[in-house]
């Protein structure tokens, strides 16, 4: 059985869980999550939507389709503002990894759209690319 990982915003308002495995693990780099995140990228704790459930708190969501026309639905804390997850398309809810009560758990092997990287971005040069 997988251990159950907790997480939430940071005024503690919005909690989730998630009882399943992380399906991937990523670092993206493309305009978006460049956006979203504020810095040079947004690090994915990706779970099945089945894996995971909000516990407590009402997030607000802000829906946006992306250059590769697939609609994102980015949930976010509306008092404290913290970026907590996004729900694709596929089925999957790629969860802000600096959301999850123990972030250390987030452990990335892969990297997207390294292209739309800004020049200061830091990526690591031993995660493989999508």
């Amino acid at each position: 059985m997988t251990e159950i990982i907790e997480g939430g915003c940071f005024c503690k308002e919005i909690r989730y869980k998630i009882t399943g495995p992380a399906v991937l693990q990523l670092l993206c780099f493309c305009q978006d999550c460049l956006a979203i995140s504020g810095t040079d990228g947004y690090a994915g704790y990706m779970v099945k939507e089945t894996d995971f459930q909000l516990t407590s708190g009402t997030p607000t969501v802000h829906t946006k389709t992306s250059k590769e026309n697939r609609k994102v639905h980015r949930h976010f804390c509306g008092t404290c503002g913290s970026n907590l997850w996004g729900q694709t398309e596929f089925g999957l809810i790629s969860v802000a990894a600096g959301s999850l009560d123990a972030p250390n758990l987030f452990k990335p092997t892969k990297k997207v759209f390294t292209s739309q990287a800004p020049i200061w971005a830091r990526i690591p040069d031993h995660l493989e690319k999508m």
